[in-house]
């Protein structure tokens, strides 16, 4: 094989990139807010409240805690990344005069 057909067959795509960032920016951000919730809150306290059984663990409570974080942080990023699209510049089309 050619190696630029190597490189360009390595190379991720456009979407593929914005999706990795968006998924490292959220896992950061999951991250820090992890560290403050649960430097304040105790996750068997939040177990309690609402009445899981099978949850015994503060470690357990913690990685359910980050999990929800970082999926809200993901979805929170897709839908900014959504709203807040560039406007693709074309062609300037001139109104017809008739």
């Amino acid at each position: 094989m050619n190696d630029e057909t190597e490189i360009q067959d390595k190379e991720w795509s456009r979407e593929t990139q914005k999706l990795a960032v968006l998924s490292w920016i959220s896992f950061l951000t999951a991250s820090a807010f992890t560290m403050l919730f649960f430097a304040f809150i105790d996750p068997l306290v939040i177990v309690d409240a609402i009445n899981i059984e099978s949850i015994e663990s503060s470690n357990a409570g913690y990685a359910i805690g980050f999990f929800f974080l970082w999926a809200n942080c993901w979805i929170a990023g897709w839908l900014s990344m959504r709203l807040c699209r560039r406007k693709r510049t074309g062609p300037i089309s001139l109104p017809r005069r008739d």
